[in-house]
């Protein structure tokens, strides 16, 4: 029986770079699920243009949530809806986060991408969206920069003080679930300088041991620093959330292409048995394989699938 393997960070969208609407998303998207090598899950956020809309006007938020919505409800036990939203139009993410939890039963609030939607996590506009989060009894997913590029990142990639920003609201709301977005990483090539490292001295230096509200993803599993990962964080912790997207296609890439790469250029195979084989390297159990495959998704997330 093929390993499950539930990705927490995955963003869609069903209109292509050029502009154009994807008449066959879901259909492609299942595609991309039934040629992996594992039994493949996914929890899905929109993507751009979606998000970006959400920074011009409060409509823009139910739009890109619907779509979601409706690729969430044609493939129920494959795909898992988290809920984009954007705090500077607080009441419509107020009334769209109890539509999307309240009615469609999503897993997530995030991704929160503070960088692109023009807004800090340590704010009251998103400690009110946090707190219904709670509310809701489901994790906050906020971007972190996995990585710096000399002359290459900006905004996205500035990671300190994306965690400091995190830790704030943290503080705010210490009864919150938080997702460290794509935390561990490294990038495809050596000119990319990671925040992994840094990233754990500084949980380590704050809390002096692993807050039992914070969960990590592993976005790159060759990064040099999943061994300390593995070693530092409780395994109840680690999640798979490998930040694949469907900017490019279809037909999309093969699942297990990293981010901003393409599929050619990926310098290992795309498949899941490749972020298997980085995971025993790193020194990871069979049990521990099993828990950062599928089960502590499960647990976060509270799903209870079928099959």
């Amino acid at each position: 029986m093929a390993l499950r393997w539930i990705d927490t960070h995955i963003h869609v969208s069903n209109v292509g770079p050029d502009g154009s609407t994807r008449e066959n998303m879901r259909a492609d998207l299942m595609d991309v699920l039934d040629r992996c090598d594992a039994d493949l899950r996914l929890v899905i956020s929109c993507d751009i243009p979606q998000f970006a809309l959400m920074r011009q006007a409060p409509e823009h938020i139910l739009e890109g949530n619907w779509m979601v919505h409706e690729l969430v409800s044609a493939a129920p036990d494959r795909l898992f809806g988290s809920c984009f939203i954007n705090p500077n139009f607080l009441d419509e993410s107020l009334r769209v986060m109890d539509v999307c939890f309240g009615d469609w039963r999503f897993v997530q609030l995030g991704e929160m991408l503070p960088y692109a939607m023009d807004h800090v996590m340590d704010s009251d506009e998103a400690e009110a969206t946090v707190r219904r989060a709670v509310e809701f009894d489901v994790p906050v997913q906020v971007h972190l920069g996995t990585y710096w590029k000399p002359g290459g990142l900006g905004s996205s990639g500035d990671g300190m003080n994306q965690m400091a920003d995190l830790l704030a609201c943290a503080e705010r709301v210490p009864e919150a679930k938080y997702v460290l977005a794509h935390a561990i990483g490294c990038g495809p090539t050596p000119d990319y300088i990671p925040w992994a490292d840094w990233f754990l001295d500084v949980i380590d230096g704050t809390f002096g041991q692993w807050p039992d509200n914070f969960w990590i993803e592993v976005r790159d599993f060759q990064c040099k620093a999943l061994a300390r990962t593995l070693d530092q964080v409780p395994i109840e912790r680690i999640l798979a959330g490998t930040d694949w997207t469907t900017r490019i296609g279809p037909p999309f890439a093969n699942y297990g292409t990293m981010f901003d790469v393409a599929e050619d250029e990926n310098p290992f195979p795309a498949e899941v048995a490749s972020f298997v084989g980085f995971l025993r390297d790193a020194g990871a159990t069979e049990d521990d394989i099993e828990r950062i495959a599928h089960r502590n998704a499960e647990e976060l997330y509270g799903l209870r699938m079928d099959r």
